[in-house]
């Protein structure tokens, strides 16, 4: 066994080298991966050539040329070696360094424990997001199986009310119907019992009678005095425009005419148009007798009169043209939304339990 050297470097470099292209350098000069040679930079001390004979020997032996050259350029590249004894067979110069192969070796390992405690740290993270999916999942089934119970009880409910409604109302139909069925009834009479109907008819007729001529003397009166309303008006446009009055022009006949008028509508409407209208005329009064007689712009008061006549009779006319559309009966109206509803109400129900089935067999 010959006494060797080794040179050994501790991660120091010269004050101006550029530590990642020295790096570079260094991974190309003892031909290893770039990775190892940054774990060389650590701090600690490593062996980058080894079984080296002395330096001065080196430098007089033109054979071992190399080992000068391998010395100069670590320097050149940077880096602060130093030689050191070391006592070891010898190896090809195409080997790693002992430090360097451990260094491999250790770092093999530490790469296979952070792949190993990655792809854990993925499979822990993977379990734990389907287990989230799969809780989401229950949640949102057992949400929904919730929902729809709710809304069956309450169709459940809502249908028990309309049941009950529908069949009041089919009852009070059942009993309208079957209360004019019976008044339609013939029911035999006897002698006595005629007897006293016609008995009872005479003293209603003799008191419709006495209210009905009550009710026209009443009626009556009212219209004159409307009537006498309308003429003091008139005669008095009349006077003062000179044109016959209200006497001249057939008082009695006028009156009888403008009552039938008055009668086709709403009671005392007409007479309240033609009193404003003899109002209207009596406030013209004297700018119309300021006109000639022959003028078209001095009103006859009988034209107007015969005018608002006839606008009110077309007017009645026009409002009684409509027919009158009789009006379905409440309780049939009724009993058919009812119905309506109670098919709509078991329609829900059916679809919310298939719907319920088909979230539990799932």
């Amino acid at each position: 066994m010959s006494a060797t050297f080794k040179i050994i470097f501790n991660g120091q470099l010269h004050q101006h080298a550029n530590i990642s292209l020295v790096q570079k350098q260094l991974s190309q000069f003892l031909n290893i991966p770039h990775t190892i040679a940054i774990k060389l930079f650590d701090g600690k001390s490593y062996a980058l050539k080894k079984d080296l004979t002395s330096i001065e020997a080196v430098k007089k032996d033109l054979t071992s040329i190399e080992a000068v050259k391998a010395e100069s350029s670590l320097k050149e590249m940077g880096l602060i070696t130093r030689v050191e004894l070391h006592q070891s067979t010898a190896l090809t110069a195409k080997q790693y360094p002992l430090a360097l192969k451990k260094l491999t070796k250790h770092d093999d390992a530490e790469e296979h424990k952070t792949s190993n405690s990655k792809r854990t740290l993925l499979q822990k993270k993977t379990n734990s997001i389907q287990t989230i999916i799969t809780r989401y999942k229950n949640d949102k089934v057992k949400l929904q199986r919730s929902s729809l119970k709710s809304l069956l009880y309450l169709c459940y409910i809502a249908l028990l009310v309309m049941t009950i409604t529908g069949l009041t109302i089919s009852y009070n139909l059942l009993s309208n119907t079957i209360s004019e069925s019976q008044s339609n009834t013939i029911i035999g009479l006897t002698y006595q019992d005629y007897k006293q109907y016609i008995t009872e008819q005479k003293a209603v007729s003799n008191q419709q009678k006495t209210n009905l001529s009550a009710n026209n003397n009443a009626q009556q009166s009212h219209d004159n005095e409307q009537f006498n309303r309308f003429s003091l008006l008139i005669n008095s446009y009349a006077d003062s425009v000179k044109q016959p009055n209200i006497e001249k022009m057939g008082g009695e006949k006028l009156n009888l005419r403008l009552q039938e008028i008055d009668d086709l509508g709403e009671k005392n409407a007409f007479w309240l148009q033609l009193i404003n209208l003899a109002k209207s005329l009596n406030n013209d009064a004297h700018t119309m007798s300021t006109l000639n007689n022959t003028d078209p712009n001095k009103v006859q008061w009988i034209n107007a009169v015969d005018w608002i006549s006839q606008r009110y009779i077309r007017q009645q006319q026009n409002g009684n043209a409509h027919p009158k559309v009789n009006q379905p009966n409440n309780a049939v109206i009724n009993l058919t939304l009812s119905i309506s509803v109670l098919s709509l109400l078991i329609l829900m129900i059916i679809v919310i339990k298939m719907k319920l089935r088909t979230i539990r067999e799932s």
